[in-house]
């Protein structure tokens, strides 16, 4: 069976198109698209190659390090670690004007680092910080805006589970670019805290006068802040040295996890029950974008219509950074559609080839990628992290929500222009690794 390439591709776009609108699932509609560009193409003989591209996805030995980073993450969060610790980060940060505020960009950026996940971070803050600061008299808005974009700093921070199926997919190295993450992420978060700054000179009914707590208080307090920093510097400093893959380094932390809720005495048996199926459940919902997506991905390739697309875009006539510019509207409507996994494993087998041809370091586009999907956690209609504080936010309205997180798209598209300008932000750090 033949198929002009042409029609091909158009079949594949409305078919994708009208089951995503239905309210298909996204890896459900990836993969029925995938099995009929392959049948269309190739007939029956096309369907031969799912078995090998289900097989060697699920056996992925890179891709273990994305279910140990999210158990890793659930333990501190279901075992209360994680409340103690931002209790903590608030008392160091109490005597800053609208000291939670930071306090909030403080703890997302240190907890996505052992965590992973943007939603995960979000939520985990966003539940203790909530009815600690509305009590307290902080502007609602202010307060979902920190926690929503402050969030978004799990999926840049390594480790990061954006990372791993992107460097799984391109096949880059893991490793560098957890460590290229590191610098942007930290740039992120005090651009964050001074625009947070900023925002109180100009309107200082936003947040209550600062905190004073006593001596003995405020040591007993800030002292939760050290188990989770020192988890995190295990984690990342076993990679940055070479002493462990993130493979391994991801099992290190769930172990590292287990032995801060144990030395808390909260590790109980309903605890490590309910992260296990946490963990399950998130991961089973990865592998399973992933799989369908590059049944998707394989049937472009054998087909042709991502080497026809690749020319296509190519015949434009496009200068590099025109074609990067594009690429940042496409992302960023994508982003308001479609999650995080779901663009990167819809979009980078036909853009991949044009990025190469393009000359950018796959290294330094990672982390602009993944501030990409950041972008598209906090711009409605499908901003996974503005649900995720609306749900905890105690009967807010979903417009506050939207109104506080709009001023941080502006600054992660800043954070893309300096990267831009500056690309050593992301790329110095990976040349000073060992191993």
């Amino acid at each position: 069976m033949t198929m002009s390439l042409e029609l091909l591709t158009m079949i594949l776009v409305v078919s994708l198109a009208i089951m995503l609108m239905a309210g298909q699932w996204t890896a459900f509609a990836l993969g029925i698209c995938g099995v009929l560009v392959l049948y269309l193409s190739k007939g029956w003989l096309g369907l031969t190659a799912l078995s090998s591209v289900v097989w060697n996805n699920a056996n992925s030995y890179i891709l273990i390090a994305v279910p140990m980073f999210l158990l890793m993450g659930e333990i501190i969060l279901r075992s209360g670690v994680s409340t103690y610790f931002y209790r903590g980060v608030a008392v160091l940060m109490g005597r800053l004007p609208g000291g939670l505020l930071h306090a909030n960009i403080a703890s997302c950026a240190v907890f996505s680092a052992v965590s992973g996940s943007s939603v995960a971070t979000a939520a985990t803050v966003g539940t203790v910080a909530i009815p600690e600061m509305l009590s307290r008299g902080y502007e609602p808005k202010a307060v979902f805006g920190s926690l929503a974009a402050g969030g978004t700093l799990g999926i840049l921070i390594p480790p990061s589970i954006v990372m791993v199926l992107y460097g799984a997919l391109v096949e880059e190295s893991v490793a560098r670019l957890f460590m290229a993450g590191v610098l942007p992420g930290l740039l992120m978060a005090a651009i964050f805290m001074v625009f947070i700054a900023g925002l109180l000179l100009m309107k200082p009914s936003y947040a209550p006068p600062p905190d004073a707590p006593s001596g003995k208080s405020r040591t007993s307090e800030a002292v939760h802040v050290f188990p989770v920093l020192g988890l995190l510097v295990v984690v990342l400093g076993s990679i940055y040295s070479g002493i462990a893959t993130p493979t391994e380094a991801s099992a290190l932390g769930a172990a590292g996890a287990i032995v801060l809720a144990v030395g808390y005495g909260s590790f109980t048996r309903k605890v490590f029950t309910e992260s296990l199926m946490a963990t399950v459940k998130t991961t089973c919902m990865v592998a399973l974008i992933i799989i369908c997506a590059q049944i998707l991905s394989t049937a472009l390739t054998y087909s042709g219509v991502s080497r026809t697309v690749s020319e296509w875009v190519m015949g434009l006539g496009l200068g590099k950074w025109q074609f990067f510019l594009a690429l940042v509207v496409l992302y960023l409507v994508l982003g308001c559609f479609v999650d995080g996994v779901s663009m990167i494993y819809m979009t980078l087998p036909v853009l991949l080839p044009v990025v190469k041809a393009f000359g950018f370091d796959l290294i330094w586009f990672g982390v602009i990628l993944t501030v990409l999907i950041e972008l598209g956690q906090i711009t409605p209609p499908v901003g996974l992290n503005l649900f995720t504080i609306h749900a905890i936010s105690g009967g807010a309205k979903f417009s506050e929500v939207v109104a506080g997180s709009a001023p941080y798209v502006a600054l992660m598209l800043l954070v893309i222009l300096m990267l831009c300008l500056w690309p050593e932000i992301a790329l110095w750090l990976p040349t000073t690794m060992r191993g």
